[in-house]
């Protein structure tokens, strides 16, 4: 029986970017989204208005959380060495802030809807919250994953190469014609 294969040094960063990527715009994505609806009818039951809350309006930390994974998971790539566990340490800590942020505030939908209630104050709202809820954990889980990934697996990646580096204080390198003319200046051979 063959053994599964392994995560090659190149496919793991893409992966971790990849991963940490479809996490934060999934947290992104549910925050957009309508949590709950509800229809109330008045006292008299002549008039009806309805109200619906966002993801946005029920947890207002979940497209700051969708927004950081995705610098994160750009930072992922970026960094080296040290800084690069460091980043996967932070990602897990903002995926997990994520999935609790969603959890708590599937709870929170019906007061939610109470604060958005106009004119009627007093009166108590039923709902539930819809799917997105879960989609915003998806995304958390999903970033705590490549979190741990960069974390336990980043030693063996490779960094950005050396062109992607902060410019250095050291002199340029001279081309070959600039460097015979300055012999030739001393009076020396160059092409001895």
């Amino acid at each position: 029986m063959s053994s599964p294969p392994r995560m090659t040094s190149r496919r793991a960063p893409a992966v971790a970017l990849l991963t940490c990527a479809v996490g934060g715009l999934l947290v992104l994505l549910s925050s957009g989204r309508q949590w709950a609806h509800t229809v109330l009818t008045n006292v008299a039951g002549q008039g009806r208005s309805e109200l619906s809350v966002t993801g946005h309006y029920v947890a207002p930390a979940l497209p700051a959380l969708g927004i950081a994974l995705l610098a994160l998971a750009a930072a992922i790539i970026a960094a080296r060495g040290w800084l690069r566990r460091a980043v996967g340490v932070v990602v897990v800590l903002i995926g997990a802030a994520a999935i609790g942020v969603a959890l708590t505030a599937r709870g929170d939908v019906a007061a939610a809807l109470e604060r958005r209630e106009v004119g009627a104050q007093g009166l108590t709202v039923h709902a539930s919250a819809n799917g997105w809820w879960l989609v915003a954990v998806l995304g958390g889980v999903l970033a705590v994953a490549a979190g741990a990934l960069t974390v336990f697996r980043a030693g063996n990646w490779s960094g950005l190469g050396a062109k992607y580096d902060a410019p250095s204080a050291a002199a340029p390198a001279k081309d070959e014609a600039a460097v015979a003319w300055e012999a030739l200046d001393r009076g020396e051979d160059p092409t001895a």
